[in-house]
């Protein structure tokens, strides 16, 4: 399959073909012009990342085709970062362009010694080195998502992003607390809660706490929080602050650190849930999103991720290829009497990998079907799997679903999960 792949691939090559490998940068971009075999048509150069420099280019490309006479372009770039970005969509536009490609870049970094048998890099021996990748059909087609998909694409990554920034102030205000209030997380095993947040606002640390007094500490808690036992849980507290081995130095700084990393989570979750109310409605535009939305377990903001990831999944022909747009392909090592062990591949879009690894978890908790399927799958004779390889199985049939009920159109059957 893999070999049908590149030798499809090697066969837009021909003699009419001119390559154009790119090596992009910030504000100039390496360029070298090459034919089928491989040889330079012209003298590397540079251009401007501007609307001139660009036009440049295209003017190049124009006179080279016809001085050699040559009737189809395929150009390619390493698509890392997001410099290369405005030259595709620059590209995809132009009326010289027949093929828009992209070439892995860890294939790029692995290339360099073959012409020189040097490690050393220059923009101009990388565009070099892409255009050769090209000729051997080492490349891909540099898929841009356009209309209700370019926007889903966006808005996902902004979304993942400020998930991050949340995660990581998070970690940063159990780290305040381990160093100065250890014990507290025995008493709050979700320091995040409504009633823990208002406390670290106010008396976050044993010496405070023993200070205001057990009456204190539950006004506090009676004030932010719904339930019946504020006064065991002061009493809890109060004496987890008696005892504790926290840090005593630098507290009125770390309160000021605590607060501001409180006040940045919340910021960032009034972000998210924005984001969130803008994703339930772009997937409302979608065609795919309502037969996505009938899977149970899957909602709007789930479908909304898959749809920026993926982009129209019409485009594909089977959902191996969203597998493998997830790097969730399998490979193995081996050699001679040596059989390695399956594993995924991991090269692909870590989002979307992210995603239906919590699909399947998702999809566990609220569908029979799937939860019925996953079982089997943990406690089969032969071959049983662990938790992630059955968690990862069940992603893998998820995108099967996801795949047919949007390329078909049609919406959840629960007796067809068995088929």
């Amino acid at each position: 399959m893999k070999q049908k792949s590149i030798n499809k691939k090697i066969s837009r090559i021909t003699q009419d073909t001119l390559i154009v490998g790119i090596d992009v940068a910030k504000r100039t971009h390496w360029i070298r012009m090459m034919d089928f075999r491989g040889i330079d048509l012209i003298k590397p150069f540079k251009i401007n990342n501007t609307m001139d420099g660009i036009k440049m280019l295209e003017e190049k490309i124009k006179s080279v085709k016809e001085e050699n006479k040559l009737n189809k372009v395929v150009l390619g770039m390493e698509p890392s970062g997001h410099y290369w970005k405005v030259l595709a969509w620059q590209m995809k536009i132009s009326k010289e362009i027949d093929y828009l490609v992209g070439v892995n870049p860890y294939h790029v970094k692995k290339s360099k010694e073959f012409d020189d048998n040097s490690p050393g890099k220059s923009d101009r021996k990388d565009a070099g080195v892409i255009a050769r990748l090209i000729r051997d059909g080492r490349y891909f087609d540099i898929y841009l998502p356009e209309d209700i998909y370019g926007e889903l694409r966006v808005i996902t990554t902004t979304r993942e992003q400020l998930v991050n920034k949340r995660k990581n102030a998070k970690n940063m205000v159990i780290s305040v607390m381990d160093e100065y209030f250890p014990e507290y997380e025995k008493i709050y095993k979700n320091i995040f809660s409504e009633g823990s947040i208002k406390l670290l606002k106010t008396h976050p640390f044993p010496k405070e706490i023993i200070e205001v007094g057990i009456e204190k500490i539950e006004k506090v808690l009676k004030e932010s929080t719904n339930g019946k036992d504020w006064r065991n849980r002061a009493q809890k507290i109060y004496e987890a602050a008696k005892k504790s081995i926290g840090v005593r130095e630098g507290q009125k700084s770390a309160k000021i650190k605590l607060r501001m990393l409180l006040e940045e989570i919340e910021f960032l979750t009034s972000q998210i849930e924005e984001l969130e109310k803008e994703m339930e409605k772009l997937v409302e535009e979608t065609e795919e999103g309502e037969y996505i939305k009938s899977v149970p377990g899957i909602g709007a903001i789930m479908t909304a991720i898959i749809l920026g990831e993926v982009g129209d999944i019409s485009r594909f022909k089977s959902w191996k290829e969203i597998r493998k747009l997830a790097g969730l392909n399998l490979y193995e090592i081996s050699s001679g009497e040596h059989k390695g062990k399956t594993r995924i591949t991991k090269r692909g879009r870590p989002l979307l990998r992210k995603i239906i690894y919590l699909m399947a978890q998702t999809t566990l908790k609220h569908n029979h079907e799937i939860r019925k399927k996953y079982e089997q799958l943990r406690r089969r004779e032969k071959n049983p799997l662990k938790v992630v390889q059955a968690l990862i199985a069940i992603g893998l049939k998820m995108i099967r679903i996801v795949f047919k009920l949007a390329k078909s159109k049609i919406k959840y059957e629960p007796e067809k999960v068995y088929v």
